[in-house]
């Protein structure tokens, strides 16, 4: 080959690169390579030597009791045998026997950081010997290097050791008093505190292996914290935190993939900040956790309800260009709702399959029994189960080049995570409005709150004199025909309306932005706060566009809509009630329109 074709070629070569690399950049793909034997993320895929990477994978009990570590072996041989791939484990544990304990009165006897300044030399080592073990048997580790929870001190210990006390607080639902528990994301000494123990994990040389951490590819990755909780309207702080951190790590280790360790999302407002929090550069992937049981708020009460939420979490994640994994899902051995564990881990492993998951691991595998959530390779009760965690392994393994079907690609059908709705005839009894025809020539429609046609929220309730829907979602009200015609000059809607206030938020720091639309045509917006009790807040639209007024001349019904839009800066719904109790109005009610 003469030396113009070779040089030809190779800026054939090199532009064909540029071509493929800026494609990337434009899907959003993580185009970069790591060394060879990594897991890297690339769009929606994890893939290790560019070749896909889906996998089954388990929790381990391992870390913290001498009777399950002891297992350590077996555990990894069991977790291969079964066609798992990735194991979690707890790479965290801060105080000893006198400092925070788990709020669930089991002891933990081991710690990986007794004081700030005096480490655990044996714990790293067994976690040495976890991730050699691990190896031997073709099974990656995901670390997790923090908790917000007390199993493992977390992080209440973490802000003891700052000097802020009463985060640990039994008080409080898990022991956590979150307002105090939210300083670990500001508080510099707490925060300096975790970056010690990050580049202690990340820079640290195996005693088995000889391998330095972050230079192994037998580590799957890292998650920065497990289930990190923020107090409603205070998101910044967290997500500063994971930036801040997740920067650092990746100064340290540049080559694993890390997750920030978000537990999930129950709303449409809780799914923009985890959209937000995911979306920084140094993340490399989205992760979820699912306890159908315990966490009634997502609404998974059956196998088709826990696809339809897999679906909206893989479709949030796909929106980034990242993948998704599946990091913890949970199921008591009795079941729940009718279906048995069995039918739930395959329905789980099916629809992450489905629907695109790069991965799915759930809890807990252990030696022990009697641990909550168990799932145990040491007696034969859950045989059933391990049946469908090798079937979902084979099954992870048939379609590892799988791309993402084209519902999960259009994120704008997945903004609302579930919706409750209500539908009724406008001509049923009880539902139309009182009709006043006025000295001056105009006409009062006055409703009730409860005489919504439709409803459809997040949350939805009702009750004597109060409708309510949480979240992002709508009210509907109709105006009936008229057998008159008029003149119109102008509509005047005036509602009693009100947020409806997350559990964990401060009533003085929520507010809702409410749209009102008559027959389909948008009339503005509202930023409503929460009253005063003793001033009720009225809201009042005048409405004069021309087609809604020749619809009224002609007396044409009308549709009164009260909506939340998912693209609103205030996603917390409407509560449409009469007026507090104490307050009197003899001129006025909760909903009406005036028909000039």
């Amino acid at each position: 080959m003469g030396k113009k074709i070779i040089v030809v070629a190779a800026l054939v070569i090199i532009l064909s690169a540029a071509i493929v690399f800026l494609a990337g950049v434009r899907e959003g793909r993580n185009t970069a390579r790591g060394p060879a034997g990594f897991v890297q993320a690339d769009g929606t895929r994890l893939v290790v030597d560019g070749k896909p990477f889906r996998f089954v994978g388990a929790n381990v009990d391992l870390m913290f009791q001498k009777e399950t570590r002891t297992h350590m072996p077996d555990m990894m041989r069991f977790a291969a045998g079964k066609g798992m791939t990735v194991v979690r484990v707890w790479a965290t544990g801060e105080g000893g026997l006198d400092d925070v304990q788990p709020a669930n009165n089991w002891k933990r006897d081991r710690w990986f950081r007794l004081k700030p300044d005096e480490w655990n030399e044996q714990e790293f080592v067994f976690l040495d010997q976890v991730i050699a073990e691990a190896a031997r048997n073709g099974l990656r580790v995901q670390l997790c290097l923090a908790n917000w929870w007390r199993d493992t001190g977390g992080v209440t210990q973490y802000l003891r050791w700052a000097g802020i006390n009463g985060a640990d607080d039994d008080n409080y639902p898990f022991g956590i008093n979150n307002e105090k528990a939210m300083r670990f994301y500001t508080n510099e000494t707490a925060r300096k505190l975790y970056r010690e123990h990050v580049e202690k994990i990340a820079a640290r040389r195996n005693s088995v292996t000889g391998i330095l951490y972050r230079d192994d590819p037998a580590i799957f990755g890292y998650e920065l914290i497990n289930e990190a909780q923020a107090i409603t309207g205070r998101w910044a702080e967290r997500r500063a935190w994971i930036a801040e951190m997740s920067a650092y790590l990746k100064s340290i280790d540049p080559h694993h993939i890390v997750a920030p360790g978000d537990w999930g999302y129950r709303s449409a407002a809780e799914r923009r900040e985890w959209l937000l929090d995911h979306q920084l550069p140094a993340i490399d992937y989205c992760d979820v956790h699912n306890y159908p049981l315990d966490d009634q708020d997502v609404f998974v009460d059956s196998p088709e309800a826990l696809d339809h939420f897999i679906e909206n979490r893989a479709a949030a994640s796909f929106s980034l260009k990242k993948p998704l994994v599946l990091g913890e899902f949970g199921m008591k051995p009795e079941g729940y709702r009718g279906f048995a564990r069995e039918v739930w881990f395959r329905s789980y492993f099916a629809s992450a399959v489905k629907n695109g998951a790069a991965g799915a691991m759930f809890w807990i595998l252990t030696p022990a029994p009697q641990r909550g959530y168990s799932v145990t390779y040491t007696a034969p009760q859950d045989a059933a189960v391990f049946s469908e965690v090798q079937g979902g392994a084979q099954l992870f393994a048939a379609r590892q080049n799988d791309r993402p079907a084209g519902r999960l690609l259009d994120a704008g059908q997945h903004l609302v995570p579930h919706h409750f709705a209500f539908t009724r005839s406008a001509e049923q009894p009880g539902l139309q409005p009182q009709q006043i025809n006025r000295d001056d020539g105009s006409l009062l429609y006055r409703f009730k709150p409860e005489m919504a046609i439709t409803g459809r929220w997040e949350k939805l309730g009702d009750g004597p004199g109060f409708v309510w829907g949480a979240g992002v979602g709508l009210f509907d009200y109709v105006i009936p025909q008229r057998v008159d015609r008029r003149r119109v000059g102008h509509l005047v809607v005036r509602a009693h309306l009100q947020p409806v206030v997350p559990v964990d938020a401060a009533p003085a720091g929520i507010k809702t932005r409410v749209t009102l639309f008559v027959n389909g045509s948008d009339c503005g917006s509202r930023l409503i706060p929460v009253e005063d009790p003793r001033q009720p807040l009225i809201q009042e639209w005048m409405v004069d566009e021309f087609s809604i007024r020749l619809r009224a001349a002609r007396g044409l019904p009308l549709t009164i809509r009260f909506a939340v839009a998912v693209d609103s800066d205030w996603l917390y719904g409407v509560n449409l009630a009469n007026w507090p109790e104490g307050y009197e109005s003899h001129d006025a009610t909760p909903l009406e329109v005036e028909v000039r």
